[in-house]
């Protein structure tokens, strides 16, 4: 004999629910089961749910912290770019004012020190043991002080050359002093070539004071 723990009916034997309230352990338990299966299943999409939200803030986070490192590089990449760009215009600047310092005859090189650094100069000083060529710098570039020193040496050895041509019409041992003046002509035109302002000898410091 059995009776309905629902509502206390008797339950004949062979039946397998309440014949009063419908009852049945059987149902109950599988209720109860796919009621315990519903939970679980809840509380692993509920698990999912959560680690996919903590993945997806840890890829969030990574990528905040990828595109702070890449501004970062692309500025100090922008930042290089405009430092080698302001160093190439200074150094444009600087190569164009040395043009136009040399091209006047103004720049301060180091002359009196034996580097004139300033090809025009150094072709007219060159010239200035030709002769009458020893004007042009005086005319081509009056405020170069290399320059002018070799066309005061030049002028200088001119005027010897026009002493031994005298003396060669007047004793035949002028061929000697020939001899120096082509070592003169020598002498200065090695100096101008290698930029040094050296008086030639005898002659070079005459007129002085």
């Amino acid at each position: 004999m059995a009776y309905c723990p629902n509502c206390g009916a008797y339950i004949p034997d062979g039946q397998v629910s309440c014949l009063a309230c419908g009852f049945s352990e059987q149902a109950s338990a599988s209720a109860a089961q796919a009621s315990a299966a519903a939970a679980k299943a809840q509380q692993q999409t509920e698990d999912m749910r959560e680690v996919m939200e903590r993945h997806r803030k840890l890829q969030q986070e990574k990528n905040r912290q990828w595109a702070e490192q890449e501004f970062i590089r692309r500025q100090a990449a922008k930042e290089a770019a405009e430092e080698e760009y302001r160093r190439r215009m200074e150094e444009k600047e600087r190569a164009a004012q040395s043009y136009v310092n040399n091209a006047s005859g103004t720049t301060g090189a180091k002359r009196g020190t034996g580097l004139s650094g300033v090809t025009g100069s150094k072709v007219l000083s060159v010239l200035s043991y030709f002769g009458l060529l020893c004007i042009l710098p005086y005319i081509i570039m009056p405020n170069d002080k290399y320059a002018r020193f070799h066309a005061g040496q030049g002028l200088r050895l001119m005027l010897f050359s026009w002493l031994v041509d005298f003396a060669s019409a007047v004793t035949p041992l002028a061929w000697m002093i020939q001899l120096a003046r082509v070592y003169f002509l020598v002498k200065g035109v090695m100096n101008a070539a290698q930029d040094k302002m050296e008086p030639l000898p005898g002659i070079g410091t005459i007129g002085k004071k």
